[in-house]
């Protein structure tokens, strides 16, 4: 359990990013309600801090009311998507790839690694314009990186949006995989592909039209210019 001090109880909501229900600011620490999978999320976040990983939150345990405790990051978390410039998604792409180069230590069988499975930009704490740090590791379970990879593209990239052109949206596809390393393009469209047909049905599900409408015009923008787009980047 974690002592907190009398003189940091006051609970602040945060704000920023799509934050869960119930996340507060308390002190220099970051309070959530307890997951299924929080004895997983404790021991990823702990091997991460063993390997000297500063990208990502403390595990500190729990609270008295069972809530889980991390360390909390100074820096600002982006509400909603944007067009993000070179030096973003760099810098976003190289982080992501240290998470998952140290994170492979926790998987066994078919897995390549820890996924996040979320790496929206709003999951992602902001110093200075540029990404620092990995937050909110709620989805995290053993899979692969192009899994991850598309799905994070996908967001960071806009994929999809009118303001992007194909050939524009190639060449920033291009630094993202580049700034990562090492994986297979086809790989990443396929996943991307699968992460927007997959959040389209969600929001039919769920009744969320709104999410609904926006994934699939993204999907049907991704597999517009699919061919084209893996064509440039093998070319480069």
């Amino acid at each position: 359990m974690i002592d907190c001090d009398s003189n940091l109880l006051a609970e602040t909501p945060l704000e920023g990013g799509r934050m869960t229900a119930g996340v507060v600011r308390i002190g220099r620490t970051v309070r959530r309600p307890a997951k299924a999978n929080s004895d997983f999320i404790r021991r990823l976040l702990g091997h991460l801090t063993a390997k000297g990983f500063d990208g990502a939150p403390l595990s500190l345990g729990a609270d008295e009311s069972g809530r889980e405790v991390f360390s909390y990051i100074e820096g600002n978390v982006p509400a909603e998507l944007s067009i993000f410039d070179d030096d973003a998604i760099s810098a976003a792409a190289a982080l992501i790839r240290r998470f998952h180069d140290l994170a492979t230590d926790l998987v066994t069988n078919d897995a390549e690694t820890v996924c996040h499975n979320d790496l929206s930009p709003c999951n992602f704490v902001f110093r200075h314009r540029l990404p620092v740090a990995i937050i909110d590791f709620d989805a995290a379970a053993p899979g692969t990186r192009a899994h991850d990879l598309g799905y994070a593209a996908w967001l960071w990239l806009d994929f999809g949006s009118p303001a992007v052109s194909p050939s524009e949206q190639s060449r920033r596809l291009r630094l993202f995989l580049a700034s990562y390393g090492d994986l297979e393009i086809s790989a990443v469209l396929d996943a991307m592909i699968h992460r927007q047909a997959a959040l389209a049905k969600e929001g039919l599900r769920t009744g969320n039209t709104a999410m609904a409408e926006w994934a699939a015009a993204c999907l049907d923008w991704t597999r517009r210019y699919e061919a084209e787009l893996a064509n440039r980047l093998l070319q480069a």
